[in-house]
């Protein structure tokens, strides 16, 4: 009986998932590895759901495949845990996550392990990353996909509310508390809670919060009776919680009790491979529900989109990919379009040669112009000033960074009269 098999995704006679689905049920204790030259999210989580020890994309390092084979051969005991996924339909809301980065992939491997195991999660990641929708695929892959999916977000609800929100509150319990009130925790009973942004919760919030986890009861503001709720908490922040919980902002315990799993969201600027997918996604849609009519992006685009660090991640290239859209005037969509300042990801020859441009176009028409001298002195000058004033003077420092000896510093502070 094989202990370990590697199947390509596409067959020539057949699905490699329906192919992995058979090697499953007659050989459930086999290692399957899977392969593919186009490692997509639902692909990769449907087939860690059923049971694949891992998932190469292609091309793969020939050490990377023995690497993987020798674990599995280590790890043959994991299979009896993996083997317990169940294949269920990812129905998360559009837009899906999208990647095929490695750390989206591996993202979406973590996603198909944990998804069937009822156990608390905490995501992590950049603003703008996506942990939402990592939230919901969870769900939606679990065996709670049939209840509901309930999301709130700590930091966009003051923190006076913020309990009566999660847990509710019974009629007279404060002013302005005319009727009953369901929590959150309560509407969401047989599905699952997504708390966003759980480092923004008071300490005394966190202590309720960490007793629900622990018994699975709460009670109402304003009532004694206790309720129980069957609710898989996932919690979500963009700030490194041990930091937090070193300065007392964050209850230690309750860490250790969201961290059983932690999904970590890789920011856009990680996975530059993934930009012009997500971009082709996000064109499209925004056509459909904006009625443009046909759009396209430029080489010129493209190359902007890529060179960009993209601080607002995913959520930021979605937006000027819509802005684009409405303010672009003909079928293409141009650099000038996106709106975006790339002079923080421009490289120095590309920043100048985009400055330069604008110069020269002037300076060729003058006849008998030194034009190499005036813009190699023009930019020597310049640079040496900034640096100048960043040391606050500091000529060592500055000729250190300058790169240059300090005698030619001197000499071309005095040239270019370069006020100290």
């Amino acid at each position: 009986m094989p202990q370990v098999i590697l199947l390509d995704l596409m067959l020539p006679d057949g699905d490699g998932l329906e192919g992995l689905k058979e090697i499953r049920s007659m050989h459930p204790e086999a290692s399957v590895i899977m392969i593919t030259a186009n490692a997509m999210m639902q692909s990769t989580i449907t087939a860690m759901k059923e049971g694949a020890y891992d998932y190469l994309e292609k091309p793969f390092d020939i050490e990377e495949l023995k690497i993987v084979i020798d674990k599995a051969f280590r790890d043959l005991a994991i299979r009896a845990e993996l083997k317990e996924l169940k294949k269920t339909v990812f129905e998360t809301e559009s837009p899906q996550m999208i990647g095929k980065s490695a750390g989206m992939v591996k993202v979406f491997k973590d996603i198909g392990r944990i998804a069937a195991k009822d156990i608390t999660v905490l995501i992590t990641g950049e603003s703008g990353t996506g942990k939402e929708l990592v939230a919901k695929a969870v769900h939606f892959n679990s065996r709670r996909s049939a209840g509901p999916f309930i999301a709130i977000n700590a930091a966009s609800i003051p923190k006076d509310l913020l309990e009566s929100e999660l847990f509710g509150y019974r009629k007279g319990a404060f002013t302005g508390a005319v009727r009953d009130k369901e929590g959150k925790i309560e509407a969401a009973n047989g599905g699952t809670l997504f708390l966003d942004e759980i480092s923004e919760m008071d300490p005394g919030l966190q202590a309720k919060l960490l007793r629900f986890l622990q018994e699975k009861e709460f009670s109402p503001i304003g009532s004694n009776e206790l309720k129980k709720a069957d609710v898989r908490i996932i919690g979500a922040t963009n700030r490194n919680l041990t930091d937090a919980v070193s300065k007392g902002q964050f209850r230690e315990d309750l860490y250790y009790r969201f961290n059983v799993v932690q999904i970590k969201l890789p920011p856009l600027r990680e996975r530059k491979e993934d930009i012009q997918l997500l971009a082709r996604t996000f064109l499209k849609e925004s056509i459909q529900k904006l009625e443009t009519g046909v759009k396209e992006l430029s080489k010129e685009a493209k190359d902007a989109l890529t060179r960009h660090d993209w601080p607002g991640n995913v959520r930021e290239l979605e937006n000027v990919i819509k802005r684009a859209c409405v303010l672009s005037s003909g079928s293409m969509i141009e650099k000038k379009d996106l709106l975006i300042d790339e002079d923080s990801s421009l490289s120095v020859r590309d920043f100048l040669e985009e400055k330069l441009k604008r110069y020269l176009k002037d300076m060729t028409k003058i006849t008998n112009f030194n034009l190499y001298e005036t813009v190699i002195s023009e930019v020597e000058k310049a640079l040496m000033g900034i640096v100048l004033k960043e040391t606050g003077g500091n000529q060592v420092q500055t000729a250190k960074i300058l790169g240059i000896n300090r005698n030619t510093l001197r000499s071309k502070i005095k040239e270019y009269k370069i006020k100290l």
